[in-house]
Protein backbone atom coordinates (compact mmCIF):
# COMPACT_ATOMS: atom_id res chain seq x y z
CA UNK A 1 0.00 0.00 0.00
CA UNK A 2 1.12 3.54 -0.69
CA UNK A 3 1.82 5.81 2.25
CA UNK A 4 -0.67 8.55 3.09
CA UNK A 5 0.90 12.01 2.95
CA UNK A 6 0.55 13.64 6.37
CA UNK A 7 2.06 16.67 8.09
CA UNK A 8 4.46 14.33 9.89
CA UNK A 9 5.63 12.77 6.64
CA UNK A 10 5.98 16.25 5.11
CA UNK A 11 8.08 17.35 8.08
CA UNK A 12 10.22 14.23 7.76
CA UNK A 13 10.69 14.94 4.07
CA UNK A 14 11.71 18.56 4.58
CA UNK A 15 14.15 17.79 7.39
CA UNK A 16 15.85 14.57 6.24
CA UNK A 17 18.83 16.48 4.72
CA UNK A 18 19.42 17.96 8.22
CA UNK A 19 18.75 14.93 10.41
CA UNK A 20 22.39 14.51 11.51
CA UNK A 21 25.78 16.12 11.03
CA UNK A 22 26.73 13.64 8.30
CA UNK A 23 23.63 14.51 6.27
CA UNK A 24 24.24 18.22 6.74
CA UNK A 25 27.81 17.85 5.52
CA UNK A 26 26.58 16.09 2.37
CA UNK A 27 24.08 18.89 1.78
CA UNK A 28 26.92 21.39 2.14
CA UNK A 29 28.85 19.55 -0.59
CA UNK A 30 25.83 19.85 -2.88
CA UNK A 31 25.63 23.56 -1.96
CA UNK A 32 29.32 24.00 -2.77
CA UNK A 33 28.67 22.52 -6.20
CA UNK A 34 25.79 24.94 -6.61
CA UNK A 35 28.12 27.81 -5.78
CA UNK A 36 30.71 26.43 -8.22
CA UNK A 37 28.08 26.68 -10.96
CA UNK A 38 28.56 30.47 -10.84
CA UNK A 39 32.06 29.81 -12.21
CA UNK A 40 31.80 26.47 -14.03
CA UNK A 41 28.68 26.11 -16.20
CA UNK A 42 26.44 23.01 -16.35
CA UNK A 43 28.80 20.36 -14.90
CA UNK A 44 28.14 21.12 -11.18
CA UNK A 45 24.40 20.99 -11.77
CA UNK A 46 24.68 17.68 -13.60
CA UNK A 47 26.35 16.28 -10.47
CA UNK A 48 23.65 17.75 -8.23
CA UNK A 49 20.94 16.26 -10.45
CA UNK A 50 22.71 12.91 -10.34
CA UNK A 51 22.92 13.07 -6.55
CA UNK A 52 19.20 13.87 -6.33
CA UNK A 53 18.61 11.01 -8.78
CA UNK A 54 20.46 8.67 -6.42
CA UNK A 55 18.02 9.67 -3.66
CA UNK A 56 15.15 8.97 -6.05
CA UNK A 57 16.66 5.55 -6.75
CA UNK A 58 16.59 4.76 -3.02
CA UNK A 59 12.85 5.39 -3.00
CA UNK A 60 11.82 3.91 -6.36
CA UNK A 61 14.17 0.96 -6.84
CA UNK A 62 15.40 0.09 -3.35
CA UNK A 63 12.05 0.87 -1.64
CA UNK A 64 13.82 2.77 1.13
CA UNK A 65 13.12 6.00 2.93
CA UNK A 66 15.05 9.02 1.58
CA UNK A 67 18.50 9.66 3.01
CA UNK A 68 21.62 11.52 1.96
CA UNK A 69 24.01 9.10 0.18
CA UNK A 70 27.76 9.44 0.37
CA UNK A 71 29.51 11.63 -2.16
CA UNK A 72 31.70 8.83 -3.47
CA UNK A 73 30.06 7.59 -6.69
CA UNK A 74 30.90 10.69 -8.70
CA UNK A 75 30.93 8.85 -12.05
CA UNK A 76 27.51 7.37 -11.30
CA UNK A 77 26.13 10.74 -10.29
CA UNK A 78 27.50 12.38 -13.42
CA UNK A 79 26.05 9.64 -15.66
CA UNK A 80 22.59 9.74 -14.08
CA UNK A 81 22.66 13.54 -13.85
CA UNK A 82 23.53 13.77 -17.54
CA UNK A 83 20.49 11.65 -18.41
CA UNK A 84 18.19 13.74 -16.25
CA UNK A 85 19.66 16.99 -17.56
CA UNK A 86 19.30 15.84 -21.18
CA UNK A 87 15.67 14.74 -20.77
CA UNK A 88 14.80 18.00 -18.99
CA UNK A 89 16.54 20.03 -21.71
CA UNK A 90 14.73 18.30 -24.58
CA UNK A 91 11.33 18.61 -22.91
CA UNK A 92 12.05 22.30 -22.23
CA UNK A 93 12.63 23.17 -25.89
CA UNK A 94 8.91 23.96 -26.53
CA UNK A 95 9.11 26.40 -23.60
CA UNK A 96 12.38 28.11 -24.52
CA UNK A 97 11.76 28.64 -28.24
CA UNK A 98 8.49 30.67 -28.00
CA UNK A 99 9.88 32.73 -25.12
CA UNK A 100 13.14 33.48 -26.94
CA UNK A 101 11.32 34.39 -30.15
CA UNK A 102 8.86 36.48 -28.14
CA UNK A 103 11.73 38.34 -26.49
CA UNK A 104 13.34 39.13 -29.85
CA UNK A 105 9.94 40.18 -31.23
CA UNK A 106 9.52 42.72 -28.43
CA UNK A 107 13.08 43.95 -28.97
CA UNK A 108 12.53 44.30 -32.73
CA UNK A 109 11.52 48.01 -32.61
CA UNK A 110 14.77 48.87 -30.85
CA UNK A 111 16.79 47.07 -33.54
CA UNK A 112 14.80 48.75 -36.30
CA UNK A 113 15.41 52.13 -34.67
CA UNK A 114 19.16 51.46 -34.52
CA UNK A 115 19.29 50.44 -38.18
CA UNK A 116 17.23 53.36 -39.45
CA UNK A 117 19.14 56.21 -41.09
CA UNK A 118 17.11 58.96 -39.40
CA UNK A 119 16.00 57.55 -36.00
CA UNK A 120 14.06 60.61 -34.75
CA UNK A 121 11.85 60.96 -37.81
CA UNK A 122 11.43 57.20 -38.15
CA UNK A 123 10.25 56.82 -34.54
CA UNK A 124 7.46 59.34 -35.17
CA UNK A 125 6.33 57.58 -38.35
CA UNK A 126 3.24 55.40 -38.67
CA UNK A 127 5.41 52.52 -39.89
CA UNK A 128 7.40 52.44 -36.67
CA UNK A 129 4.24 52.62 -34.53
CA UNK A 130 2.79 49.72 -36.50
CA UNK A 131 5.94 47.66 -36.10
CA UNK A 132 6.03 48.38 -32.36
CA UNK A 133 2.41 47.38 -31.78
CA UNK A 134 2.66 44.25 -33.92
CA UNK A 135 5.95 43.05 -32.46
CA UNK A 136 4.82 43.74 -28.88
CA UNK A 137 1.58 41.83 -29.43
CA UNK A 138 3.41 38.95 -31.10
CA UNK A 139 5.94 38.86 -28.25
CA UNK A 140 3.21 38.73 -25.61
CA UNK A 141 1.42 35.93 -27.45
CA UNK A 142 4.62 33.93 -27.76
CA UNK A 143 5.39 34.46 -24.09
CA UNK A 144 1.88 33.21 -23.30
CA UNK A 145 2.47 30.11 -25.43
CA UNK A 146 5.74 29.52 -23.61
CA UNK A 147 4.01 29.83 -20.23
CA UNK A 148 1.31 27.40 -21.33
CA UNK A 149 3.95 24.89 -22.40
CA UNK A 150 5.74 25.39 -19.07
CA UNK A 151 2.56 24.36 -17.22
CA UNK A 152 2.25 21.25 -19.38
CA UNK A 153 5.94 20.54 -18.79
CA UNK A 154 5.51 20.89 -15.02
CA UNK A 155 2.80 18.20 -15.19
CA UNK A 156 4.59 15.70 -17.43
CA UNK A 157 8.23 16.13 -16.43
CA UNK A 158 8.09 14.57 -12.91
CA UNK A 159 6.96 11.07 -14.02
CA UNK A 160 9.31 11.21 -17.02
CA UNK A 161 12.34 12.03 -14.84
CA UNK A 162 11.36 9.42 -12.26
CA UNK A 163 11.06 6.85 -15.06
CA UNK A 164 14.61 7.68 -16.17
CA UNK A 165 15.83 6.86 -12.65
CA UNK A 166 13.69 3.73 -12.35
CA UNK A 167 14.99 2.30 -15.63
CA UNK A 168 18.43 3.95 -15.49
CA UNK A 169 17.91 4.89 -19.12
CA UNK A 170 17.87 8.19 -21.02
CA UNK A 171 15.34 6.76 -23.48
CA UNK A 172 12.97 5.90 -20.62
CA UNK A 173 12.15 9.59 -20.29
CA UNK A 174 10.44 9.43 -23.68
CA UNK A 175 8.60 6.14 -23.14
CA UNK A 176 5.36 8.06 -22.81
CA UNK A 177 3.00 5.08 -22.57
CA UNK A 178 4.96 3.47 -19.75
CA UNK A 179 5.27 6.42 -17.41
CA UNK A 180 1.85 7.80 -18.34
CA UNK A 181 0.20 4.71 -16.84
CA UNK A 182 2.07 5.33 -13.59
CA UNK A 183 1.11 8.99 -13.66
CA UNK A 184 -2.58 8.15 -14.19
CA UNK A 185 -2.54 5.57 -11.40
CA UNK A 186 -1.45 8.22 -8.87
CA UNK A 187 -2.42 11.49 -10.51
CA UNK A 188 -3.56 12.90 -7.17
CA UNK A 189 -0.21 12.10 -5.59
CA UNK A 190 1.69 13.72 -8.45
CA UNK A 191 -0.48 16.85 -8.29
CA UNK A 192 0.03 17.04 -4.53
CA UNK A 193 3.80 16.71 -4.97
CA UNK A 194 3.75 19.50 -7.56
CA UNK A 195 1.70 21.77 -5.28
CA UNK A 196 4.06 21.17 -2.35
CA UNK A 197 7.11 21.67 -4.57
CA UNK A 198 5.66 24.90 -6.00
CA UNK A 199 4.74 26.20 -2.55
CA UNK A 200 8.19 25.39 -1.18
CA UNK A 201 9.83 27.10 -4.15
CA UNK A 202 7.73 30.25 -3.76
CA UNK A 203 8.32 30.35 0.00
CA UNK A 204 12.08 30.08 -0.32
CA UNK A 205 12.15 32.64 -3.14
CA UNK A 206 10.26 35.05 -0.87
CA UNK A 207 12.88 34.49 1.83
CA UNK A 208 15.64 35.29 -0.65
CA UNK A 209 13.82 38.47 -1.74
CA UNK A 210 13.65 39.61 1.89
CA UNK A 211 17.36 38.84 2.34
CA UNK A 212 18.11 40.72 -0.87
CA UNK A 213 16.59 43.88 0.63
CA UNK A 214 18.89 43.77 3.66
CA UNK A 215 22.32 45.35 3.32
CA UNK A 216 24.29 42.96 5.55
CA UNK A 217 22.67 39.66 4.56
CA UNK A 218 22.71 40.66 0.88
CA UNK A 219 26.45 39.90 0.89
CA UNK A 220 25.63 36.28 1.65
CA UNK A 221 23.04 36.00 -1.12
CA UNK A 222 25.21 34.00 -3.62
CA UNK A 223 25.92 31.40 -0.93
CA UNK A 224 22.25 31.27 0.09
CA UNK A 225 21.16 30.88 -3.53
CA UNK A 226 23.54 27.93 -3.94
CA UNK A 227 22.34 26.33 -0.70
CA UNK A 228 18.63 26.85 -1.34
CA UNK A 229 18.88 25.69 -4.96
CA UNK A 230 20.63 22.45 -4.00
CA UNK A 231 18.13 21.84 -1.19
CA UNK A 232 15.17 22.48 -3.50
CA UNK A 233 16.42 20.03 -6.12
CA UNK A 234 16.87 17.31 -3.50
CA UNK A 235 13.44 17.83 -1.90
CA UNK A 236 11.52 18.24 -5.17
CA UNK A 237 13.08 15.15 -6.71
CA UNK A 238 12.27 13.22 -3.52
CA UNK A 239 8.64 14.31 -3.78
CA UNK A 240 8.45 13.14 -7.38
CA UNK A 241 10.08 9.81 -6.51
CA UNK A 242 7.52 9.16 -3.77
CA UNK A 243 4.65 9.96 -6.14
CA UNK A 244 6.13 7.65 -8.78
CA UNK A 245 6.67 4.81 -6.26
CA UNK A 246 3.08 5.10 -5.06
CA UNK A 247 1.87 5.06 -8.68
CA UNK A 248 3.78 1.83 -9.35
CA UNK A 249 2.31 0.28 -6.19
CA UNK A 250 -1.21 1.27 -7.25
CA UNK A 251 -0.70 -0.29 -10.68
CA UNK A 252 0.47 -3.51 -9.01
CA UNK A 253 -2.59 -3.51 -6.77
CA UNK A 254 -4.85 -2.98 -9.78
CA UNK A 255 -3.25 -5.87 -11.66
CA UNK A 256 -3.76 -8.16 -8.66
CA UNK A 257 -7.45 -7.26 -8.26
CA UNK A 258 -8.12 -7.75 -11.98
Amino acid sequence: MQQNFTMNSLQTLLYFPFKDSDSRNKLLIASALGFASFIIPVIPWILILGYAGAIMKQIIVDKQEPSMPDWKNWNEYFSLGGKLFGVNLIYSIPVFIPMMVGYFAMMLPAFVEMLSGNPRSFINSDHFMGITMLSTFAGMVLFGVGMLFSIVLWVFLPPALAHVVAKDSFAAGFQFRDWWKIFKANIGGFILSMVIAGGLYMGLMLVMQIIYMTIILCILLPFLIAFISAYLVIIIFTLFAQAYRDGVMKLEEQSITT
